[in-house]
């Protein structure tokens, strides 16, 4: 599985929404087809550094990575 369908997978899983699982790469990811909210994103940024490493946070100050799901995967895929 790619590391998008991964970050999908674990959206899909902070959310509850299966259908997540299949979001494309340039899916927004807060004011677009996944309309997360803040939980929701601060739950997929805690699964993403238990499960990479990568403080998205604390790294990314403007959150710019969580424009898409490929934004999100790019900036993960940097710093693995």
């Amino acid at each position: 599985m790619s590391l998008e369908g991964e970050l999908a997978q674990l959206l899909a899983e902070v959310t509850g929404h299966q259908e997540l699982a299949h979001l494309p790469p340039d899916a927004r990811l807060f004011s677009g087809e996944a309309g997360l909210d803040s939980l929701a994103g601060t739950l997929l940024l805690r699964r993403v550094h238990e499960r990479y490493g990568v403080d998205v946070a604390a790294e990314d100050l403007n959150l710019d990575a969580l424009e898409t799901l490929g934004t999100l995967a790019a900036f993960v895929t940097d710093r693995i």
